[in-house]
């Protein structure tokens, strides 16, 4: 894998775990069901030691577990944490965006629809308190207690970092 990303950055650090195609692959595979080291490279179309190395990433970052399914000998199935569980939000905005801006209308590969309603889902977007959409423009970066000297000064130095 690439050298990781050194800023104090929520973004960065999220690049430094899922920065590659092959890992939201695997995640992708793993929110349809895969579970196996074979469906997740026939799915994916991944090398193996390439998929090892991902599947092992993802399990020491706790986004995946690894469990021992073998009655003789070893076989591991792979299943998502909580911690993995928690992409749902992002996967479901990239697919949102990916299909609303770089496939024709009507010619989405893949149509995320709400289980119980059988509609498709709105289009994720951050809101307010009051429900009320917000742009970039409306948000406000603010320095976290983890932030160091350079992302406060970044933060800072940002149009829409603490004033």
């Amino acid at each position: 894998m690439a050298k990781p990303h050194t800023q104090t950055c929520p973004i960065a650090a999220f690049l430094n775990v899922f920065g590659d195609a092959w890992t939201l692959m695997i995640i992708r595979e793993a929110f349809y069901g895969a579970t196996r080291f074979t469906e997740f490279q026939r799915n994916t179309g991944a090398a193996r030691n390439l998929l090892s190395d991902r599947l092992a990433m993802l399990v020491s970052n706790g986004v995946l577990e690894r469990q021992n399914v073998g009655e003789q000998g070893t076989r591991y199935a792979y299943r998502l944490t909580d911690k993995g569980q928690s992409l749902v939000p992002v996967l479901v905005a990239m697919m949102q965006w990916s299909n609303a801006h770089l496939y024709d209308k009507d010619h989405a590969p893949v149509e995320l629809i709400d289980r119980q309603y059988l509609r498709p889902l709105p289009t994720m977007q951050p809101t307010n308190g009051d429900g009320n959409i917000l742009g970039w423009a409306d948000i406000l970066a603010k320095p976290g207690p983890g932030a160091n000297s350079k992302a406060l000064a970044r933060i800072r130095d940002s149009r829409h970092g603490t004033p």
